[in-house]
């Protein structure tokens, strides 16, 4: 038995959306795409939250570690933030002093002047292979520098040492 091709039982043309429901769905697609972008960066933004109370925290607790090694009665001279003992190799803080190497010192003799610096001359001072290596060295001392009230204060315009402003001015004193 043979059927006919009738308009009941033909094959269905596709579908074909219009102008007003393709906009309605485009709409829809870009609502949901920021909902999930949102979301995202909620989350990026809590994690990074977290790693920066971790890295607080972490840096807290080397400042504890470190607090015995800091010379309390060496400072720098007045009017001054922060200044070198080349020949004592200390960095002389507002809470005290700390020993460091050579080529660190070098370093830190160029970012004790109260303008900022850029990173070539930095590299040219403490004779370091590259910026990386730079910046692993200022990260590794930076709790030493958080203990005498220091920081390395990073900016497209330079570097330069800055007060610390997660302890107070005379917590050591």
């Amino acid at each position: 038995m043979r059927q006919q091709l009738t308009r009941t039982n033909a094959v269905p043309t596709p579908y074909r959306m219009s102008d007003e429901e393709r906009a309605a769905r485009r709409v829809e697609y870009a609502a949901r795409d920021r909902l999930h972008a949102a979301t995202i960066r909620a989350k990026r933004a809590g994690e990074r939250a977290l790693a920066k109370e971790a890295d607080a925290a972490r840096l807290a607790a080397e400042v504890d570690r470190i607090r015995s090694e800091i010379r309390l009665g060496v400072k720098p001279p007045a009017g001054k933030l922060a200044a070198v003992d080349a020949a004592a190799m200390l960095l002389l803080g507002p809470q005290g002093a700390v020993g460091c190497s050579g080529a660190l010192l070098r370093t830190l003799q160029v970012l004790v002047g109260k303008r900022r610096h850029p990173v070539p001359s930095l590299l040219a001072a403490g004779r370091w292979q590259d910026e990386a290596a730079l910046r692993a060295a200022l990260e590794a001392f930076r709790p030493k520098l958080a203990a005498i009230g220091l920081r390395v204060c990073r900016r497209k315009a330079g570097w330069r040492l800055a007060r610390a402003s997660s302890l107070p001015r005379n917590e050591l004193a």
